[in-house]
């Protein structure tokens, strides 16, 4: 444990890394440069090139300086890392910004030692922070013109290196005055004390893909305990892992394993983490793991004098709109639009009505009979005020509403105003699930199409939720087994979208997820009509063109 490791006395290696970019397993090490520190003073430096796994970019070389040439026949990123290990043995690692050093090192570590370095570690990003709240920017270069160090930092990593060592120094007595005289007391300042268990799990992330995808936490006897999504499995993984506060009960603290899923398709990967979340209910995953029930907003225009109101279930007679999610939103909308147009509230029929006693109409809630007497026609032309509203025409009643809440502030009549304010709020989030349903509902039968030139994803779409996903790479889109594949799919959409099944929580969930993705990302569609052959064609024309495969080669013999 180097916890106890005196800051006065003990060992200390400070390290700076260069690098191709920024991630992890993606990019490269390209040089490393460290101090060690010994007794309060530097006693020994260590620095090498590393070779990289792709080429030096552009913006690194005039960074650094550091070209192709340079690091050509440098040592490998595991042989680098084997031998800074062995110059920071038995010592404390300290870095500035100590994720971004630390990120590299460790996963390199792993690959080539079998385990991540140890803990804990120091950052002089996070002391400067605590020590001097009043400077504003504190990068390595400013750091050391405040504490006048004599090396200057210039983007090399043992320059670098050397000025986080003398930065450190510098920070020691003001550690020491405050009382901190060891490595673990200066960790708890930074807020990084308890990261050791955290990083002794780093290997389980080893492994993840660096492309998009879900992920499981699994913990204890296997069951699973955190599900996420990333669009980088590997960074996303690992940065649970290096959490500046650790909490006991967290998904990292208690991840026994990590499980993962590819996903070429963000959408996919989207859909598929709801599912899983639907499917497992994680622990961690509480605010999520609770679709909401469908709701609708119907009215029977089949009666003379119908009524709006909120309901579960969509009835075959009548206008029915949704699905919607908040009930408070729906119920809002729809008394609102009763009070301002004057519709019945009773649900009775309209012979009942009139015949009987109502505690609405006793309340001066509902104006029955008042209605009954203007006749039917007057009372069509109110239900079709209404139902513009519902069906996305709501300016003029929005601006009434915006009136009367204004209105109704001047008079300091404040429960009028905020009803209307609320009523405000209401028609925004009925309007929005309204208009998300409408767009569902125009869909019908489509195929999403998303991929790279080595796999595609094709989501098959039924009123605006998933009826299924169909995985493919370029040899099987190649095949004509795809063609039929896809054939028999659509037809199968086709069908059971024919039959207006209910909607399910999961379902209104993913309606949801496909209908933000569409906004945000515009990809590209193929909708199914009634000619399925034609939708079949456009479809696996558009993956050829993803994979650039020809439709014809020039060897092939021909039909004719």
């Amino acid at each position: 444990m180097l916890a106890p490791t005196p800051l006065a006395t003990g060992s200390f290696v400070a390290v700076d890394i260069e690098t191709t970019g920024c991630r992890p397993g993606t990019s490269s090490i390209l040089e490393i440069g460290a101090a060690r520190i010994q007794h309060g003073a530097i006693v020994d430096t260590f620095t090498t090139l590393v070779c990289p796994t792709e080429p030096v970019p552009a913006v690194v070389e005039r960074l650094t300086g550091i070209t192709k040439a340079m690091v050509s026949r440098a040592p490998s990123a595991a042989d680098a890392v084997s031998r800074f290990a062995a110059f920071a043995g038995g010592a404390v690692i300290v870095a500035h910004n100590h994720r971004f050093d630390l990120g590299f090192l460790d996963f390199e570590a792993e690959r080539a030692l079998g385990a991540p370095f140890p803990r804990p570690v120091l950052d002089t990003l996070c002391l400067a922070r605590r020590l001097h709240p009043e400077i504003t920017r504190n990068n390595l270069r400013e750091l050391a013109r405040f504490y006048d160090v004599s090396t200057v930092p210039n983007h090399r990593a043992l320059p670098d290196a050397l000025a986080t060592a003398e930065i450190l120094l510098c920070m020691l007595p003001e550690l020491q005055a405050e009382g901190i005289v060891t490595a673990g007391d200066t960790a708890r300042l930074c807020g990084i004390a308890e990261c050791s268990d955290l990083a002794a799990k780093l290997p389980l992330a080893t492994h993840m893909p660096p492309g998009p995808g879900v992920y499981l936490f699994r913990g204890e006897y296997g069951s699973v305990i955190y599900v996420g999504r990333a669009r980088d499995l590997r960074s996303k993984v690992r940065s649970h892992f290096y959490a500046a506060d650790v909490v006991t009960d967290s998904p990292a603290a208690l991840a026994e394993s990590v499980d993962h899923i590819e996903c070429v398709s963000q959408l996919d990967a989207e859909i598929l983490e709801a599912r899983l979340r639907y499917r497992y209910r994680p622990d961690f995953n509480r605010n999520t793991t609770n679709p909401r029930t469908p709701i609708f907003i119907h009215l029977d225009t089949a009666s003379p004098y119908p009524t709006v109101q909120v309901t579960k279930r969509r009835y075959r007679t009548g206008e029915t709109l949704g699905p919607l999610t908040s009930q408070w939103a729906a119920a809002t909308v729809t008394d609102t639009l009763s009070r301002v147009y004057g519709l019945r509230r009773c649900r009775r029929t309209v012979t009942d009505c009139r015949a009987h006693r109502c505690r609405l109409r006793e309340q001066g809630r509902c104006d029955g009979p008042t209605l009954f007497s203007e006749g039917v026609e007057a009372y069509s032309v109110r239900v079709d005020r209404c139902l513009q509203v519902l069906r996305g025409d709501d300016a003029h009643f929005r601006a009434h509403l915006q009136t009367m809440r204004d209105r109704s502030a001047r008079g300091e009549e404040y429960e009028q105003a905020a009803y209307y304010r609320d009523a405000l709020r209401a028609l925004d989030r009925t309007s929005a699930g309204l208009a998300m349903a409408s767009r569902a509902r125009e869909l019908g039968v489509s195929v999403v199409i998303e991929g790279t030139t080595e796999a595609v994803t094709l989501s098959i779409l039924a009123n605006g939720w998933r009826f299924t996903t169909l995985r493919l790479s370029a040899a099987e889109i190649a095949q004509k087994a795809a063609r039929a594949t896809l054939d028999r799919t659509l037809q199968r959409a086709v069908q059971r979208a024919s039959t207006n099944p209910p909607i399910t929580p999961k379902r209104l969930e993913e309606m949801a997820i496909i209908d933000a993705y569409r906004q945000q990302h515009a990809p590209l569609i193929v909708r199914v009509g009634d000619d399925i052959p034609a939708a079949v064609s456009e479809v696996m024309s558009a993956t050829r063109r993803l994979f650039r495969i020809p439709r014809r080669h020039h060897g092939d013999v021909s039909a004719g």
